[in-house]
């Protein structure tokens, strides 16, 4: 009987091993990467600023799930409860890049509320310019996006620290106005997900997988 007792054990402890192995998130490495001038580390090691050029980037990763399944989450940090559901799966936690964004100069808004995530209301705060580097190039961010409905995208520094703080989602850059995520896209006003689909363009991105920088910087004015 103890026999059994053992094996039926072991059997268990095994299965929870496997199965709540398979349930949790991969774990992502940051590249080793060489500062370069003017560049400065931040206390999470996958967000670099430069104050000189008023520049954050983060390395994130390639999701390609979103290449066919729409998501609202354009960078999400992996370790947020939304991790797995953004385009690209940011490699610096979205604490950390808020401070970051401040350090560097930029204004949040904090106005956005979460009563207003019914509203159809859009996002303020300072404007960026934001793209996606890898193999030596830089894409901006609208480029790598689609949308079922096309606007010109326009990413706010929201903010939203003490919201970000309660929920702990992870959210770096929503693809439409929202109350946690630090940045989004004041182009699309809170709510509009449900009716608008987003998805990473997979002839535009490179494969799942892989590693990129998204580079946060002040809007250029033409």
């Amino acid at each position: 009987m103890k026999k059994i007792i053992v094996c039926g054990f072991v059997l268990v402890l095994a299965a929870a091993v496997i199965f709540g192995g398979c349930s949790r998130k991969p774990k992502y490495t940051v590249p080793e990467y060489q500062l370069a001038a003017g560049e400065e580390t931040t206390s999470a090691p996958g967000i670099i600023i430069n104050k000189g050029k008023r520049e954050v980037f983060m390395f994130a990763v390639v999701n390609g799930k979103y290449f066919t399944q729409p998501t609202r989450h354009g960078v999400v940090f992996a370790d947020g409860s939304n991790g797995d559901k953004s385009v690209l799966i940011g490699l610096g936690d979205e604490k950390v890049f808020y401070a970051a964004m401040v350090a560097v100069g930029f204004g949040p808004s904090n106005k956005l509320t979460i009563d207003d995530m019914s509203k159809g209301v859009s996002v303020e705060g300072e404007p960026l310019d934001v793209f996606v580097a890898w193999d030596g190039k830089e894409v901006p961010f609208a480029n790598v996006i689609r949308a079922s409905q096309e606007r010109p995208m326009d990413i706010r520094f929201g903010g939203n620290l003490e919201n970000a703080k309660e929920y702990n989602t992870g959210c770096i850059l929503c693809l439409d106005s929202c109350a946690v995520g630090i940045t989004s896209n004041a182009a699309y006003e809170t709510g509009a997900s449900e009716t608008i689909n987003f998805y990473g363009k997979k002839d535009v991105l490179p494969a799942d997988g892989t590693m990129v920088r998204v580079i946060f910087r002040a809007r250029a004015f033409s």
